[in-house]
């Protein structure tokens, strides 16, 4: 009876475990994503100063998710999506098309 008892107690905690490592896996990868979009979306938006855009792509490379909710609410919110590509990117996408 107690070697049942251990058993069900190690098969209990090995499976916690591997429910937090999935979370902890699945967290970090949703954290990535949403760095990479909010990085993405600042790179395509048209800033009154180009050392903002940088300001803004540092922040977030250097703090992950807590940088890209800074953003988000900062100046994503004000619903005033990026504007299209111009100078060297515009014609980088002109000549892939």
């Amino acid at each position: 009876m107690e070697e049942t008892a251990g058993a069900i107690i190690g098969l209990v905690f090995v499976a916690f475990y591997f429910l937090f490592i999935g979370t902890m896996v699945l967290m970090t990868i949703g954290s990535l994503v949403v760095t990479i979009l909010a990085v993405w979306d600042c790179a395509r938006r048209d800033f009154p100063d180009p050392n903002t855009r940088a300001l803004w792509c540092v922040l977030m490379v250097m703090t992950k998710w807590l940088g890209a909710l800074v953003y988000y609410i900062v100046v994503y919110r004000t619903n005033n999506p990026p504007a299209p590509a111009t100078g060297r990117a515009a014609a980088v996408s002109a000549q892939s098309k």
